[in-house]
């Protein structure tokens, strides 16, 4: 058996798995029976495990813990161990608009993985798309697509029971950072909302609703604070929608991405109209088992039919989990992590191009700078931070002993005592007065 030292961000604690960590890897070679040795453990990176394991997998922004990162390499290259790195988007060519671009999630990971690209012996990938655009960087890239995991999902039977429900509805489940693909379809949603007021809602979970569709009371919003991607499969399964959504906008990034959604979609028992790209046209037939939409005319006219014909939404929704059930499972295409490790432990497939690589060099140059520069930088905030706090303990220990103060001053003045010799107090100043003015 493989044993595969896994270094990933997405390991939640000893048993839970962000959706990465477990689409990616843990399912995957687990149902491949490769054993995976974990790298990090309550969030603390472990660099000799990689001396336990035949080979290491590095995911996705791990390189941004450089110093862990620098050692891993180095221990692997020392025992001749094969390194794999795991990527499911191009975090290197965020769009612009993109959420986690806005507030520079992914920049100080973002030469690190440039570095593990460069270097890696096998880079793995979802897609063909996002292959090509590695191939240049590393002659060694692998597309192991994402497939529905049986083993967590199961399907309903798209005809169910005939619902009792007053609302046809029609959803979306994503993250924050697809806030700009549903900019897409809003004008589509505001027109359906105004045709079949009364009669349909529109829910959105994870994702807040488009501020345009706020003010509706049929648009709903679940928020999701699921991370465990099995605890999240378990929750989307006991929700209801008669039509599901997935808009993209067309871009390098949105290219790169799998048709996961569509296959979590689908194991509702509902029909799904979704944006014609990559990744989607490469698993629907446009009106067979998903409508395909490339225009706004495209969105309105597909979901309309959805809404208007329930037959057609049975149909749709029948030849989707057809598809699945033929090609799309992971219980039936685990084997091909299998394969592709083994070729990599055996050596049949490393990266000869990493040996003397002036690029290399140049990049692992540029990252050590810079990490001693946000190193120094971090130790400097922290510091800061120290002096801060030590200022605010004592900024609270001068307002308690304020308050004590206050306290006795407002005691005194309402006791007996002050009342009693009040009138001396008056007699006091006015002799104080009358002296000085003699005096003077």
């Amino acid at each position: 058996m493989i044993r595969a030292v896994c270094y990933t961000l997405s390991f939640l604690d000893e048993y839970r798995v962000d959706p990465m960590g477990h689409l990616r890897l843990v399912s995957p070679l687990s149902s491949a029976g490769i054993e995976i040795v974990r790298g990090v453990y309550a969030n603390q990176t472990v660099p000799e495990q990689v001396l336990k394991g035949d080979i290491v997998v590095i995911q996705r922004h791990f390189p941004m813990l450089y110093k862990y990162y620098r050692k891993i390499i180095g221990l692997a290259r020392q025992t001749n161990r094969p390194i794999v790195y795991e990527i499911d988007d191009w975090l290197l060519g965020l769009p612009p608009e993109h959420p986690d671009r806005m507030v520079h999630f992914y920049t100080p990971s973002l030469l690190p993985i440039l570095e593990v690209i460069l270097e890696a012996d096998l880079v793995t990938v979802p897609t063909e798309v996002l292959r090509d655009i590695i191939l240049p960087l590393n002659p060694n890239v692998a597309v192991l697509a994402n497939y529905l995991d049986d083993s967590l999902w199961q399907f309903r039977d798209p005809a169910g029971e005939i619902s009792q429900r007053k609302h046809l509805i029609i959803g979306y489940m994503g993250t924050h950072s697809h806030q700009p693909d549903l900019e897409l379809i809003v004008p589509v949603f505001l027109e359906l909302l105004h045709e079949f007021s009364g009669k349909l809602q529109i829910h959105f979970w994870g994702v807040e609703p488009p501020v345009a569709l706020r003010k509706f009371p049929h648009v709903k919003h679940f928020p999701l604070s699921l991370y465990c991607y099995s605890e999240f499969a378990q929750y989307f399964q006991n929700q209801t929608a008669d039509i599901l959504v997935a808009p993209l906008v067309d871009n390098l990034f949105n290219r790169c991405k799998s048709p996961l959604k569509y296959f979590e979609y689908t194991a509702l028992g509902a029909p799904s109209v979704l944006s014609a790209i990559e990744p989607y046209t490469t698993v629907i037939e446009d009106g067979k088992n998903g409508f395909l939409a490339g225009s706004l005319e495209d969105w309105r006219n597909a979901l309309k039919k959805l809404i208007e014909d329930r037959n057609t939404r049975i149909q749709i929704a029948r030849r989707a989990q057809k598809t699945i059930l033929e090609k799309w499972l992971l219980s039936q295409n685990s084997y091909r992590w299998r394969d592709v490790y083994e070729k990599v432990v055996r050596g049949e497939i490393r990266n000869s191009n990493r040996v003397n690589s002036p690029f290399l060099e140049v990049v692992g140059s540029l990252n050590a700078q810079l990490f001693d520069m946000f190193q120094s930088q971090k130790n400097l905030l922290e510091s800061q931070q120290r002096e801060i706090g030590y200022y605010r303990q004592e900024l609270d220990r001068l307002e308690t002993k304020v308050q004590q103060y206050e306290s006795e001053i407002v005691q005194y003045v309402t006791s007996r005592s002050w009342r009693y010799t009040r009138p001396f107090r008056k007699v006091d100043r006015f002799l104080r007065k009358l002296w000085a003015s003699i005096s003077g």
